[in-house]
């Protein structure tokens, strides 16, 4: 009951009254109450001021009946429904109620009190009902021939009854032609009243015509003077609402039939309406497709279950109807507390439309939106109906747009959303970042505010124009920020289009590549210049050249290319680390940039060589000037950010076009020859190219092959040199050199190619070979009673060699040479190269092995005590260049003196290289020297020599020719 009800309730049993009043405050809680106890003060409740909707009253009172209090309401036609309570037994009572206009009645018995609420609001509507009818008058037609009968009802009815309009007619015929042919026509009245017997055609078939040929429902009274039951049973049966005989006084009764025939058919209609209403509904809740529409009973049992319901749900309707629910949607563990929820909502309020996750039949969970409506059956019991809505699909959706939402908010990609016009309806995050504009500064403008000015506007009309046509463009932008920066962005524009195919929107995603251009452009920049100095490297430095020589060819100029060394650039790095050769490196750039012409390319190859190419040259001298001032600039010593000063020169190779040639790689490689010449020619100086240094360095490359191939065809040979005791005047060992003797030609000396194989690399595999064959040679002297200590040279790169103690031991254990019988000689130079913990793990691992270890050509490098103490050496060999202008040069025998002086200090045996004269001899034999070689004791000779040699140095001192001493049989080495 959803608006308030005022009742006056007449009843003089206080237990009734109390159990209504509780009854209804709990059923109907909007019902007013006022309890009165007897029809007088019932009635003066109604003369009072208060108002009332209803009369409930008790048939049975002290002081009257309920009747009473119904005919005083409508006497005074009060605007009240009254309803009737009866006890069992009064139904007849009851009956005479209604017939005296009351609205209602329900008899006191069982769940009457549960059935109250809902007979009161049906009674007032009915009453409301007819009191808006009654003002339409009710429309009769009248078939009766008889002029007397129709002037006495025509009377009658205006003056009782005014509100029924009556139309005569004098026959049948007749009156079917006023009325309509078939139900679907809207009849002109409310009421067809036929006397029985009328001319031509009687009544009953006339009602027979309207029931079967025309199917009208309009309801008929029959009106007969000769009244008869088989005529009564007659006319019902072809549907006659009602049958009145004119006896005297039926026109009294006549308004009263008329009325009622027209409202039982009404009822009728009205009753098919609901029916058909009912039907029409049960159809549309079966038949919902997407509405799961089920209903419970008092009990939670199931007494409706669609079609949807069956889908959501899995449940068949015969599964379902019948079984509570809670056993049907509700998982096991959570059954009891919602079985009392839904007795709650039953019995007390009805809780708002929710989301719930319940059961399908398979156990899986489902959620849905569900509506609750409690209502009360025809029974007055309490019904609840639900209508679910799958959210699943919703539910996948909203997660899907909730995923689309975070990733369109959380890519670093720019989107905005346009409509047709275009203009912008939404922006993310990072198009803000982006551009610089909140989504409130752009959200109804048109993009075109951010254009740069770089695009002209046929640039637009192309891009609109592919997007038009393949719906998608993508392609670079260049717009402008809110702060002004102009800026590349990588644009994508997408149309979008609904389920019809029509376009609806732009959709634009934009990348910021601002840092991939400057990224491109460092990139660019790093792979045509050195990261170190920021010079050009060699990639660009030979472009520009190359540029230079098409200007130069088509104005016919020269250009110059100056190929740069810094001298001894090695040392710096090794003594004071690369750190500190990196700074050199840039300090030098630095300054050879400031002294260059703007037009002039200064290039850093690698490591330490750099490359100038000068354009716009008239005379080579102009070339020759530069390289002057760049050894004069490079003089100044540089002071490091590290803190050490450093004195560095170049050497400097220039080549000329067109003279030196006409292609930059041929030009390049013609100022590197040159450069070659300079560091020959003492450093610190600069070449020019000629044709000579071409072919020097062809003849150079033509050796390296041939030398290759020397090593693979065994053309290289060994001869020995003596080394003779100064003091015991005998060859005490010889050391082993090598020489390449290639077929049909002449013997190739050391020096032409010892210093390639350096270069090369081939002095590992030739210093190998050399110790592995001046072995053999030695154990095989020893086995012929020759014992001859025997020495070999190792190279710098043997030396750096890991492996070289263990190559060592290999060979010695592959010939079988007894180790002490081997000396191995290591320039002063390689040892200061190999300062630190590596030369020293080298010396000592070869020590172990137990050969002997000499520092060759010793005094021309830069050691010093602390590291010969440290060194596990045996001798020192004092250089030639010490030697050979003994006695002539006193520096060269001071030298000499201090050096086998320092030996003897440090217990080290001293041989002397290079002696040729006696004088030498006897200088070397006053100082205390141990040993000597050189032209004195014999030229370098092969093995097969080395016997007739030890022969000659056997004989007497007066058949040598320039020998002192004889050759006695050696217990050992010395």
């Amino acid at each position: 009951m959803s608006s308030a009800l005022r009742v006056l309730y007449v009843e003089d049993n206080v237990a009734d009254a109390d159990l209504t009043r509780r009854a209804l405050a709990r059923l109907a809680p909007h019902c007013t109450l006022d309890i009165v106890s007897t029809i007088q003060s019932g009635l003066a409740r109604l003369a009072g001021s208060t108002t009332y909707d209803l009369v409930l009253s008790d048939l049975r009172l002290p002081d009257g009946s309920g009747l009473d209090a119904l005919a005083y309401v409508r006497e005074r036609a009060l605007s009240l429904a009254v309803v009737i309570l009866t006890g069992s037994g009064d139904q007849e009572a009851a009956v005479a109620a209604l017939k005296a206009g009351a609205d209602d009645y329900l008899v006191k018995i069982g769940d009457y009190l549960e059935r109250l609420p809902q007979v009161m609001v049906a009674a007032l509507a009915r009453f409301r009902a007819e009191r808006a009818r009654k003002p339409r008058p009710l429309r009769v037609l009248y078939a009766e021939h008889s002029p007397f009968d129709i002037d006495l009802t025509r009377r009658h009815l205006a003056r009782h009854a005014g509100h029924i309009r009556l139309d005569v007619v004098h026959g049948v015929a007749e009156a079917l032609d006023h009325l309509p042919g078939a139900r679907c026509a809207a009849p002109l009245y409310d009421v067809l009243l036929l006397d029985y017997r009328l001319p031509g055609l009687d009544a009953l078939e006339a009602v027979e015509i309207l029931r079967n040929e025309r199917n009208l429902d309009l309801p008929v009274v029959l009106v007969t003077g000769h009244g008869s039951e088989e005529i009564a049973a007659q006319a019902l049966r072809l549907g006659v609402a009602d049958y009145l005989v004119k006896h005297p006084g039926y026109l009294y009764e006549l308004p009263a039939t008329l009325e009622k025939a027209y409202h039982r058919t009404e009822f009728v209609r009205q009753q098919a309406a609901l029916v058909e209403s009912e039907a029409r509904f049960r159809r549309l809740m079966e038949s919902l497709p997407t509405l799961a529409v089920q209903g419970y009973d008092r009990h939670r049992r199931a007494i409706f279950w669609n079609l949807a319901s069956e889908t959501l749900y899995g449940y068949s309707r015969e599964e379902a109807l019948g079984r509570a629910f809670e056993e049907l949607l509700v998982p096991p563990s959570q059954r009891a507390p919602v079985a009392k929820e839904v007795e709650r909502s039953l019995t007390e309020t009805q809780p708002p439309p929710s989301e719930l996750t319940l059961m399908r039949k398979s156990g899986e969970p489902v959620t849905v939106y569900s509506s609750q409506v409690v209502q009360t059956s025809i029974r007055g019991e309490p019904e609840l109906f639900r209508v679910d809505v799958d959210l699943t699909r919703l539910k996948r959706t909203e997660e899907r747009l909730r995923l689309l939402a975070t990733a369109f908010e959380s890519t670093r990609d720019g989107v905005v959303i346009t409509d047709l016009e275009p203009r912008i309806l939404a922006v993310n995050r990072a198009y803000s970042e982006i551009t610089g504009y909140s989504e409130p500064e752009v959200v109804g403008r048109n993009p075109r505010f951010l254009q740069s000015g770089r695009h002209d506007r046929a640039f637009y009309q192309a891009l609109w124009a592919s997007v038009r046509e393949s719906d998608h463009w993508q392609g670079e932008l260049w717009n402008r920020r809110k702060n002004g920066e102009i800026y590349p962005q990588w644009l994508t524009i997408s149309m979008v289009r609904n389920g019809r195919g029509d376009a609806t929107h732009y959709v634009g995603v934009l990348t910021d590549i601002s840092q991939i251009k400057n990224a491109e452009e460092r990139l660019e920049h790093l792979a045509h210049h050195d990261p170190l100095t920021g010079l050009p490297n060699r990639l660009l430095a030979q472009s520009r050249l190359a540029h230079a020589l098409e200007q130069a060819q088509r104005h016919g100029r020269r250009v110059g290319i100056l190929f740069v060394d810094l001298d001894r650039f090695k040392t710096i790095n090794d003594s004071l680390g690369h750190p500190a050769g990196d700074e050199l490196l840039q300090a030098i750039a630095w300054r050879l940039r400031g002294r260059l012409r703007e037009e002039d390319t200064l290039a850093r190859l690698s490591g330490d060589e750099f490359l100038v190419v000068l354009e716009d040259l008239h005379r080579p001298e102009e070339a020759a000037a530069v390289a002057r001032t760049i050894t004069d600039v490079l003089a100044n010593p540089f002071i490091l950010p590290s803190g050490p000063e450093i004195y560095v020169n170049a050497s400097i190779g220039l080549s000329l076009y067109p003279d030196d040639g006409s292609s930059a790689i041929e030009l390049i490689q013609h100022a590197d020859a040159a450069l070659h010449q300079a560091k020959m020619q003492g450093r610190n100086t600069y070449r020019f190219y000629t044709e000579a240094l071409t072919r020097v360095a062809h003849e150079r490359l033509a050796l390296e092959n041939k030398l290759r191939r020397a090593l693979e065809r065994d053309e290289l040979v060994l001869h020995y040199q003596p080394l003779v005791s100064v003091r015991e005047e005998r060859i005490i060992g010889s050391e082993a050199l090598v020489r390449w003797q290639p077929p049909g030609e002449s013997l190739v000396p050391p020096d032409r190619f010892i210093s390639l194989a350096e270069e090369t690399g081939l002095i590992v595999p030739l210093g190998n070979w050399v110790l592995r064959v001046a072995c053999a040679q030695a154990k095989a002297w020893l086995d012929a009673g020759l014992p001859l200590l025997l020495a070999v040279n190792l190279s710098a790169r043997q030396f750096q060699q890991q492996d070289m103690p263990e190559r060592v031991r290999a060979v010695l254990a592959d010939t079988g040479l007894p180790a002490e019988w081997l000396e191995l000689e290591i320039t002063e130079s390689t040892l200061m190269e190999q300062q630190g913990w590596q030369a020293v793990a080298t010396l000592v691992a070869l020590k172990k092995l137990g050969v002997r270890l000499a520092i060759d050509d010793f005094g021309t490098g830069y050691s010093s005590l602390a590291y010969l103490k440290r060194f596990p050496i045996d001798k020192l060999k004092i250089d030639r260049s010490f030697v050979h202008d003994i006695p002539h040069s006193a520096g060269d025998m001071e030298i000499a003196a201090a050096i086998i002086a320092m030996a003897r200090s440090l217990r080290l045996e001293v041989l002397a290289e290079g002696v040729e004269t006696l004088e030498q001899l006897d200088f070397l034999r006053e100082q205390g020297c141990d040993a000597y070689q050189g032209f004195l004791s014999g030229c370098p000779l092969p093995a097969e020599s080395i016997a007739a040699l030890l022969a000659e140095w056997r004989a007497p001192s007066s058949n040598r020719p320039t020998g002192p001493g004889q050759f006695d049989s050696p217990a050992g080495p010395w």
